[in-house]
């Protein structure tokens, strides 16, 4: 009897808290259906960027339609491809607002739909890319890209690089640099016996020397000044950045003035690719003449590299003297070389269009003197025969000098030994070698 009871007490109790359970959400779906708000749009509502919380349906189209007037007035989506840049004005877009509007989802977000002239676009973007680039580009990832940050409502903060549309490898990369020495040197031939690919990579400074360390080595000097200025001018038809160049204080045979860069132990040739795809570095040799070789894909501009036409710097002479020689006789010790200063400049153009002009390097090469020894001239005496004084060799086989002060005009030079007749330099009259001063410390 008890056990009854407390069944029915129990079916009573849960029979009234489903009732209250059930009234409580039944009054709040009437009010919501018949209350003063019935037509508003939950927390969470939103097309694309566009919150609509709050607002009614009406409402609601003319927030929508009223940010994207705004974002189409004022905004831009800017493209670029290495140096070039370019902006897509967003009257190229055009939003479907109606259909936006009717798949709104109270309490969520959907999407606001976007569609991109891309007839109009790509006469932009060909504005920026080469001609190989263009035909290689992926139009439907641009396209998808273009029309979401539409949807969005928003500008990039950083332009759209349009090397990410294009493959990394096949058709549309070529040869884009191309230079060549000539030299004939057996280790280069051990070195390139076949073609070497070194890589290039995006935003990475490139060292040459350690390129040459990472492959073997074993080149002689004169095989590394070679490659090394093989590379250096194929940098120079290139936007890559350079860093580090050195050249001697004497320029080496088959080098054309102004593209030397030497490579040793202390010095180096390095550039920096700022782009952002990489390149290869290509290195040939065919027993006349190694070239260097840059394959990627082509720059946005052409880099044009120019050489003024090489100066000439005539050798000055210096004279020393010789005791031992006779007066008339003089021997040249030392040759002299002419020195030479070239300088190189790069030409940015876009087409026919000059866009800047740049110089890249001053080099000169310093002259080496000529060295000529001569022998001593024996004054003539201005004083009488009766009161001249007995001459006698000296041990040097030079003869003692009359001491009046009429003949100090005419003597040879003064004890130093120096003198200088029509801009040649007289150095000691002493029998001496003159060293050359050491390398000239490269381009200026």
């Amino acid at each position: 009897m008890r056990a009854a009871s407390i069944g029915k007490l129990f079916i009573v109790m849960a029979v009234c808290t489903v009732y209250f359970l059930s009234f409580v959400r039944l009054g709040v779906l009437a009010y919501e259906s018949f209350g003063p708000g019935q037509d508003r749009y939950r927390p969470g509502t939103s097309v694309g960027p566009i919150s609509l919380a709050g607002m009614t349906p009406a409402e609601a189209r003319r927030a929508v339609a009223d940010r994207v007037n705004d974002w189409r007035a004022t905004a831009s989506i800017p493209l670029r491809y290495q140096e070039k840049q370019a902006e897509l004005s967003a009257d190229l877009f055009t939003f479907r607002l109606s259909e936006s509007t009717q798949n709104i989802v109270n309490g969520r977000s959907v999407p606001l739909l976007a569609l991109a002239d891309m007839s109009a676009c790509l006469e932009v973007v060909g504005r920026l890319l080469p001609p190989a680039a263009r035909d290689a580009l992926d139009v439907q990832e641009l396209e998808k890209d273009l029309e979401a940050a539409a949807s969005q409502l928003s500008a990039p903060s950083q332009p759209l690089d349009l090397t990410r549309y294009l493959p990394a490898s096949g058709k549309g990369k070529t040869v884009v640099s191309e230079a060549a020495v000539p030299i004939h040197d057996e280790s280069l031939s051990r070195f390139l016996a076949s073609e070497r690919r070194l890589a290039v990579r995006a935003n990475q400074l490139v060292s040459l020397r350690a390129m040459i360390e990472q492959a073997g080595g074993g080149l002689s000097d004169r095989a590394v000044e070679a490659l090394a200025s093989a590379v250096y001018r194929a940098v120079l038809s290139t936007n890559f950045v350079l860093m580090e160049r050195y050249a001697g204080s004497t320029l080496p045979d088959g080098i054309t003035p102004g593209f030397e860069a030497k490579v040793d132990s202390q010095r180096d040739l390095q550039w920096l690719n700022s782009n952002t795809v990489d390149y290869t570095l290509i290195l040939r040799y065919d027993g006349r003449q190694v070239k260097a070789l840059i394959h990627g894909w082509p720059f946005a501009y052409q880099y044009i590299v120019r050489t003024s036409q090489p100066e000439a710097i005539a050798p000055r002479k210096i004279i020393q003297y010789d005791s031992r020689l006779a007066p008339e006789q003089s021997v040249v010790k030392q040759t002299g070389r002419s020195g030479l200063l070239v300088k190189v400049e790069r030409e940015v153009r876009d087409g026919a269009k000059l866009v800047r002009r740049e110089t890249v390097s001053e080099d000169f090469y310093p002259p080496a003197y000529t060295i000529e020894v001569r022998g001593l001239k024996v004054p003539e005496s201005s004083v009488s025969a009766p009161e001249e004084e007995e001459q006698t060799p000296a041990e040097d086989g030079s003869r003692n000098q009359n001491k009046d002060e009429e003949s100090d005009q005419k003597r040879p030079p003064s004890e130093n030994g120096q003198r200088t007749d029509g801009g040649d330099q007289v150095d000691e009259g002493r029998s001496t070698d003159t060293k050359q001063s050491g390398e000239s410390g490269g381009s200026r």
